[in-house]
């Protein structure tokens, strides 16, 4: 089982699935033996690929891409065979050279958006490969409330830290730690007022890790601490 902060996905054994850039965790649910055969996909790769391929991208609906993180594909014979083919070169004590496997994974990309039941992943593709800083965007307001580092957001986005930096500051407008921090406080005061959970829970889910300095800057940005905003709220409600 694949599982983000907003929803989880259960694999079964022969899906096959396009995982978008991001943080999933993974959980195994039953005794049996798990193997997945997997290919990470650099954007750029996908960019000089459909380059290469000369299609025309208007003839995909950027429209019919949903905001999940995983898509899903059609796991046809012809896709099963590709997937044999490949197990059989790691068989044996001879590993495949960097060309033949680059040549089976340009073989994948065909498969895969030569077939119409894949148009949702084929337009997802288009779409990485021509949208440029628009990317970061959306792996951001994805992934904010994962505590990771800044290298760690660059990395996901494909992109040294620095150039990250660049790109952050041209889509946002602004640093990247002072982004996130705005975006996690905001996530954390509607928590306050939709839900019950507690303030330790709130601030876990909302990406803090230490809640001294959570009630700090929360207090900074709100002008309360995280229960005065909460009993504020309630009162709001019970008087209205």
């Amino acid at each position: 089982m694949l599982f983000s902060r907003e929803r989880s996905w259960l694999i079964s054994k022969g899906s096959t699935v396009f995982i978008k850039k991001g943080g999933l965790g993974i959980q195994k649910i039953d005794e049996d033996a798990f193997c997945a055969l997997m290919f990470y996909v650099p954007d750029n790769y996908i960019h000089s690929f459909l380059n290469d391929k000369k299609c025309e991208p208007l003839q995909f609906e950027h429209s019919s891409i949903s905001n999940d993180m995983l898509i899903d594909l059609e796991t046809n014979e012809v896709l099963v065979a590709f997937f044999n083919s490949v197990l059989s070169y790691f068989e044996t004590d001879r590993q495949p050279t960097e060309e033949l496997l680059e040549l089976k994974f340009k073989e994948l990309l065909l498969n895969i958006i030569s077939n119409p039941a894949n148009k949702e992943l084929t337009a997802y593709l288009y779409k990485v490969s021509l949208s440029g800083n628009n990317d970061l965007r959306d792996i951001m307001e994805r992934n904010y409330l994962y505590n990771l580092s800044p290298d760690e957001f660059a990395r996901i986005c494909h992109r040294s830290l620095s150039k990250f930096k660049r790109d952050f500051d041209i889509v946002f407008g602004m640093p990247p730690g002072k982004w996130l921090m705005e975006k996690r406080l905001e996530y954390a005061g509607r928590l306050l007022f939709n839900s019950k959970k507690s303030i330790t829970d709130i601030v876990i889910e909302s990406g803090f890790t230490n809640i001294t300095h959570f009630d700090r800057i929360f207090k900074k940005h709100f002008g309360a601490t995280p229960l005065q905003h909460r009993k504020k709220f309630s009162a709001t409600i019970a008087y209205a």
